[in-house]
């Protein structure tokens, strides 16, 4: 057998120098990911596969993702995983590829409820749960959201009483639309929850807070306990392989050691304790494991976006339009590559979201919230692009556009509403601001104003003072200085505004009326990081050739986020309007600089082609002529 040569590494093919890029240091993971995707028995399901078959096949990957190995990887080595949560979130990134179910459902299960034990829960939870978590003998999920409750979890309406006598939980739900909605893994397969509730002392105590329980909801046999209702969600727009329930708890009894309590303890005496004084401050402490599931969303709905752009893409390349291919078009260009462009800007951020998580950051909360909401969007639109683009055909079940388009929907939803998450985005920039003030002398404060509005007009004088030339806008000290102003500046405007209408008219009236402002401003934080991260990806690439192909990219989202923002910065006079138009004919050079690429940029993403389109029909049965015997 001749032996392998092996290439050098820019004698490779484009494609994969990019993937190599794109994959960095877990391409073995990511390979073995792909290569587990790539199975005949993980084809994608038939689009009129029927909920409950779905369902089921859904729980066979499941299974066949356990005895891969892979499940283990996210947690502590000392509670019987590998400490490898990285290499997990690549691997679950990959997987997205083949099915959005499977996606979400192991998210459910070994990042919500099982990150939930390890992260809330101390030795005797962890010891007792999370080895069977991890080989899934144990299956569970998420209780938090509520009917009537959407984003304010805090706000949530089941309780559980404390009986000191029995040393045991009373868990009730008050109300109807206090029942626990749309949780994963309830209608069918779910033995017990993870469930969020408002803990009081007496029955007519005080809520301490939030706090998570751990409560059966079915045996072993399948059966449903008694005092737990779950009634099935039924069919859903899309992820119809998760088995969504409504839950309902009628004096549902569960023991002491059901209270994951690293963060609050009862004592002996049945007195409550808490190193952590504030009931807010316990609240965000507990649901930190939303930070983890606005990672991951972001990482699924850019493999979402990821499938829509190699689709269309290797669509485009071969559909004849006129004698020529529909890639050629410059229509079709402006309509796909900009979307590329964004979704390796993403690709970086969703890496430095990773990266910031593990190094412990303390702007996690607030990176995790901007990025989950931009990617999210993006892949819902970037699907629905794909899907118009690809005409007839695109509109087939079988393409996949529709049903990756419908099963990100929701993505907009969970972990999170992306309006929700915005306004967090703002609401914890202007207290980091206000918190730089209070902790300054009046001088102090005085001389942070005026260096303020000296680097808001600085930022303005360099913006607007700028040639109209290529090297200008090409230029990533520009992009990174101009993204950065637009945010610095939005986010000043933005405090000087709140705190003239708090003055005049109370706090609450304040961050009512700057609402729209403060969604606009998240955004503009969400590109700023973006760019900065492109930026540095392409400064720290070696490989000429890939170094040039990915400025061009890093170039066109500057360019067209630049052109979309155009209105705002002609109004704050950060450019002028000469600057602004030619920036069409630049976005219009840049799309055609890269069109060649186009195929070998979609081919990095490593999609095995036997998930980009969905499971093929089975044979039809031969219909007897009607015209006699044969």
């Amino acid at each position: 057998m001749s032996p392998v040569i092996q290439l050098p590494e820019n004698k490779k093919p484009l494609a994969e120098r990019l993937k190599a890029v794109l994959d960095g240091d877990f391409a073995e993971v990511r390979d073995a990911a792909r290569t587990f995707i790539a199975r005949p028995e993980m084809a994608p399901p038939s689009p009129d596969i029927p909920k409950e078959e779905y369902r089921q096949k859904t729980f066979t990957w499941i299974k066949a993702m356990i005895a891969e190995g892979f499940t283990k990887l996210p947690y502590s080595k000392k509670h019987g995983g590998e400490g490898e949560r990285q290499k997990y979130m690549n691997i679950v990134e990959v997987i997205a590829h083949q099915d959005m179910s499977l996606a979400v459902k192991q998210g459910v299960q070994f990042g919500l409820f099982g990150m939930s034990i390890e992260s809330l829960g101390t030795e005797k939870h962890h010891t007792k749960y999370l080895p069977d978590v991890m080989d899934g003998k144990l299956l569970g999920g998420f209780a938090m959201t509520e009917i009537a409750g959407g984003s304010d979890v805090q706000g949530i309406k089941t309780e559980a009483i404390y009986d000191h006598a029995t040393r045991s939980f009373v868990l009730t739900t008050p109300t109807d639309d206090a029942r626990k909605a749309y949780i994963g893994n309830a209608a069918v397969h779910g033995e017990m929850m993870v469930v969020f509730a408002q803990l009081k002392m007496t029955p007519d105590g005080e809520s301490k807070g939030v706090h998570a329980f751990m409560v059966p909801i079915r045996d072993k046999a399948g059966a449903v306990l008694p005092g737990v209702a779950i009634e099935d969600c039924g069919h859903k727009v899309g992820l119809n392989g998760v088995d969504n329930g409504y839950l309902k708890f009628d004096n549902v009894r569960v023991p002491y050691d059901a209270m994951l309590d690293r963060f609050a303890q009862i004592d002996a005496n049945g007195d409550y304790q808490s190193d952590v004084e504030k009931k807010t401050q316990r609240f965000f402490k507990m649901i930190g494991t939303l930070v983890t599931g606005r990672i991951f969303v972001s990482m699924v709905s850019l493999s979402g976006a990821k499938n829509a752009l190699a689709s269309i893409v290797d669509f485009a390349e071969n559909r004849k339009v006129f004698g020529e291919t529909l890639m050629d078009k410059q229509a079709t260009q402006a309509r796909v590559l900009p979307r590329l462009a964004e979704a390796y800007a993403l690709h970086f951020a969703t890496r430095h979201l990773m990266d910031s998580f593990q190094q412990g950051s303390p702007y996690i909360e607030t990176m995790a919230a901007a990025i989950k909401a931009k990617s999210s969007d993006s892949g819902v639109e970037t699907a629905d692009e794909a899907r118009k683009l690809a005409g007839g055909k695109g509109y087939m079940s079988d393409e996949r556009y529709g049903a990756l388009r419908n099963d990100m929907d929701v993505f907009r939803t969970f972990e999170g509403d992306n309006t929700v998450l915005r306004l967090l985005v703002a609401k914890n920039q202007l207290t980091r601001l206000a918190r730089k003030f209070n902790t300054a002398s009046g001088v102090q404060k005085l001389v942070k104003t005026v260096s303020m509005k000296l680097k808001g007009r600085l930022a303005q004088f360099n913006a607007a003072s700028g040639k109209t030339d290529l090297k200008h806008f090409l230029s990533s000290s520009f992009q990174k200085d101009i993204f950065k102003s637009r945010e610095r500046a939005m986010m000043y405007a933005l405090s000087e505004k709140m705190m003239k209408i708090g003055k005049a008219e109370g706090s609450a009236v304040a961050a009512n009326k700057c609402q729209n402002d403060m969604l606009a401003y998240a955004d503009a934080y969400a590109e700023r990081l973006m760019m900065e991260r492109f930026i540095k990806a392409v400064r720290a690439e070696k490989d000429p050739e890939v170094k040039a192909v990915l400025k061009d990219l890093r170039d066109l989202y500057a360019v067209h986020t630049m052109r979309k923002n155009a209105l705002w910065y002609i109004e704050n006079g950060l450019m002028k309007p000469q600057k602004t138009k030619i920036l069409i004919d630049l976005e219009n050079t840049l799309c055609e600089k890269i069109r060649p690429h186009a195929k070998a940029l979609t081919d990095a993403f490593g999609i095995p082609p036997s998930v980009l389109s969905g499971a093929q029909p089975a044979a039809k049965p031969k219909v007897p002529a009607i015209d006699g015997p044969n």
